[in-house]
């Protein structure tokens, strides 16, 4: 046992102070809590769990949501800061993590936020069988394997929620699984004059005889929902139900037509590890909107006529070049994402798609004037950094690396000494978490 002083928030969200020059990481905690924790001491640091608040932070208030103290639930962070706190330890987080790990001091980046609750686009619950019904909801922070009933969440769009509660009162026709996914995804038609919907897909289980009966009858009696879909053990996805002009359809002729299959991509990713910061629309569809557009922005700045568009996903980004004028060669591993994007670039002259890896294809498609990079949470390769270390010679005259993570950020920005940081941008995507996306541009040293 200790008592601390919280000095600053680190990445993930937990306060940080020192006990005897050691620095310990507590939940929940905030800049200037003065806290009795109980200490649990490893090799270069300590963890430490809340006992007593012995002094409270000017920057706490009361969390909006009941289960983040109740159930202690581990999809937000930071609600027990005030939105200007939690803004500033996520600019201190990139911030510090390009100092540290990058060895770049840059000036605290602009953040670009939107709306602060019910934001969330998607939302993913786990459900465990219990009773002859099921739980369903998320994990506390401080334990994976338990799952606690939700009710509320205050950073998803009141839609999903009142979404789950529909499927919560038929809960009892789900296939027969120790364990279940839901993944309620809010789809915003292109007509503008339409309304909103849900789309759910349950993820789980092997059999399930009623499917499609229990997913129209489920459409008829909440009318937000517009399909479902059902993804078994083995992967394999079927619609059970689509919502036509007046009724739902049943499962035979749900494939005729309703919705995008492009909305159901990726149904088990929930929040910031998702593939692509760029496909972040389904969460937080304001602040993805202006991050792609000062991506757009920083590569027209360049007058780029050829761009290498690096983990281009369904391919947003590269239409939008190709839309500019700009030739985009746009490289996708995933040969389901690469056969959207092919799709999607249709038409346009001198587009070329490439299913391969990064790594693998950067080579052979320079020279090109300008390279985005738009990683998974991992980073980039460090076959990437080691040829674009020199990409200057091959023409590369700008870089364009779209981040969802701060420490590979830094860690790759620090494998690319002769390119400098010329604009950083931060984007406020998960209000109430520790998250923050980042778009870093990076021109040769010596321009």
């Amino acid at each position: 046992m200790a008592t601390l002083r919280v000095e600053s928030i680190a990445a993930g969200g937990d306060g940080v102070g020192r006990i005897d020059g050691l620095a310990c990481f507590v939940p929940r905690t905030a800049p200037g809590d003065l806290a009795q924790v109980a200490v649990q001491t490893h090799a270069r640091h300590a963890r430490g769990r809340i006992l007593q608040l012995l002094e409270l932070s000017a920057d706490r208030v009361a969390p909006l949501c009941r289960h983040y103290e109740a159930d202690r639930c581990g999809g937000c962070q930071l609600q027990h800061l005030h939105g200007d706190a939690q803004r500033h330890a996520r600019l201190t987080i990139v911030q510090e993590a390009l100092r540290r790990i990058g060895k770049r001091d840059v000036p605290r980046a602009e953040l670009v936020s939107g709306a602060e609750w019910g934001y969330r686009g998607r939302l993913t619950l786990t459900l465990r069988a219990r009773g002859g019904t099921w739980i369903g909801g998320l994990h506390p922070f401080d334990d994976a394997s338990r799952v606690f009933a939700l009710e509320e969440c205050a950073i998803s769009d009141p839609m999903l929620v009142a979404a789950w509660h529909a499927v919560r009162a038929v809960a009892r026709g789900l296939p027969e699984a120790g364990a279940l996914r839901l993944a309620f995804r809010r789809i915003v038609p292109s007509d503008h004059d339409a309304a909103s919907a849900v789309v759910l897909v349950v993820i789980g289980g092997t059999v399930w005889p009623e499917s499609g009966a229990w997913a129209a009858a489920l459409l008829r009696a909440h009318r937000a929902l517009a399909a479902i879909w059902w993804e078994c053990d083995d992967g394999e996805r079927q619609a059970l139900a689509v919502r036509g002009d007046s009724h739902a359809v049943p499962r035979e002729r749900a494939d005729d037509g309703g919705v995008d299959s492009q909305f159901l991509s990726s149904p088990t990713d929930d929040g910031p590890q998702a593939d692509e910061a760029l496909a972040f629309a389904q969460v937080n569809a304001e602040v993805a909107l202006a991050l792609r557009a000062y991506v757009l922005q920083r590569v027209e700045t360049f007058a780029p006529s050829h761009v290498v568009d690096g983990y281009a996903g369904v391919g947003v980004l590269s239409e939008l070049l190709q839309q500019a004028g700009i030739r985009v060669t746009a490289i996708e591993a995933d040969l389901a994402g690469a056969a959207e994007a092919r799709k999607r670039l249709r038409g346009y002259v001198g587009t070329q798609v490439i299913a391969d890896t990064v790594e693998e294809a950067l080579a052979s498609v320079l020279p090109a004037d300008v390279v985005v990079l738009n990683p998974p949470r991992r980073g980039v390769d460090v076959r990437v950094t080691a040829l674009l270390a020199t990409a200057a010679t091959l023409g590369v005259r700008g870089i364009v690396y779209v981040s969802c993570d701060p420490a590979t950020l830094a860690r790759d920005v620090a494998r690319l000494p002769s390119w400098r940081i010329a604009a950083l941008r931060c984007f406020d995507m998960f209000p109430q978490t520790a998250h923050v996306e980042t778009v870093c541009v990076l021109v040769p040293e010596a321009t």
